[in-house]
Parts: C-alpha cells; structure tokens; sequence
C-alpha cells in the first residue's frame, strides 16, 4: 500500500506564493491589453459611424438631385432654410423610414452626437456636412474634445462631395469651414 508521503511527491501542487505570482503576471498582461482592446472599439465605432454618415450622404444627395429635376432647390439643409428639421423631412419617409432614418443619425444612442452643417448642393465639396460632436478647431487643425461621443479618439466627417473620413489620432484633412446646424436645429 503507498503512503501518503509517496502520493504527495507524485501529485505536486501549487504553493500559494506560486499561485498569486501567476495571477499578478495575468493581470499584468491584462492591463498591458485593454488599451488595445478599447481603442481597437472605438475605431471600429467610429468606422460604423462614418458609414452611417456616408448613407446620410447617398440618401440626401439623392433627394436633392431627385427635387432640383423636378424643379425643387435641393434637400441639403442649407437649401432647406438651414433646417434640421426640413433636411430629414425631405428624406423621411420617400427614401428610408424614420427609424432607419434616426439609427443612421444617432451616435451611441443619441442624436445630439451628430452635427448637421448649413451647406446647400452648391457648397465646396470639401466643406463638412456631418460630423461627430467634439470635433472642433480650424480646419487645417481639427481637434477632439473630450466631451464629445468618442472622447479624445477620434470622429467621423462627411463632406458635401461624399467623401467619408474616419478620424483617429491625428489625422486631420484640410476641410472648408461653415456655419452649424445643432441636432436640436439651433445653431451653435
């Protein structure tokens, strides 16, 4: 029969020192991974914005081409009376529903987190005509405020020529600046 001193040298088990050094190298590694983790987040968020964006873009520039064939001014809100308001009525409900609509607009929930600028269809294409709230500054020098959805990592723009931009880090494009329509149509 075995002794419990010879199954004791078979089986081998952790000490407790043992134990809690391992635990300390794991959360070591685990702190060294969650800003990667994070920014890789925010980067992707602020991709999926920036695709919203550009269908905002697509379905608005649609209806400006589809009101000045049929006589109309356009349906950018700089032909619409500088009007949130007017902009997404004259998208909703002929080219997507008002959910679709609201989905696209909002920016982790909210719809404030979208600044709607004044520009018409005639504006400089690279004037911005959606942007992420927090972006700021010149435009040879756009900042993130840390008050805005995505904090200090980085926004999203659509300019009036459809180009889309994802911003993160330090990126920032030459853009032509203009007047701001707020979320709520109050201008800022």
């Amino acid at each position: 029969m075995k002794t419990l001193k010879s199954l004791r040298s078979k089986f081998a088990a952790f000490t407790l020192i043992e134990l809690l050094v391992v635990i300390s190298i794991i959360a070591v590694l685990a702190s060294l991974a969650l800003p990667a983790i994070t920014g890789a987040l925010a980067k992707g968020q602020i991709t999926q914005t920036t695709s919203n964006y550009r269908q905002l873009y697509v379905l608005t520039q649609s209806a400006s081409l589809d009101s000045q064939t049929a006589g109309g001014s356009g349906a950018f809100p700089g032909d619409l009376s500088n009007s949130v308001t007017a902009w997404s009525n004259a998208i909703v409900p002929n080219y997507c529903s008002a959910t679709v609509f609201s989905n696209m607009r909002n920016v982790k929930g909210q719809p404030t987190n979208t600044l709607v600028w004044a520009v018409s269809s005639n504006s400089d294409p690279s004037t911005i005509f959606l942007c992420t709230a927090g972006i700021s500054g010149t435009s040879s020098n756009l900042t993130f405020a840390a008050t805005g959805p995505y904090a200090a990592k980085g926004g999203s723009i659509v300019t009036c020529g459809g180009s889309a931009i994802s911003l993160t880090g330090s990126n920032s494009p030459i853009l032509t600046n203009g007047s701001v329509l707020c979320a709520s149509n109050q201008a800022q």
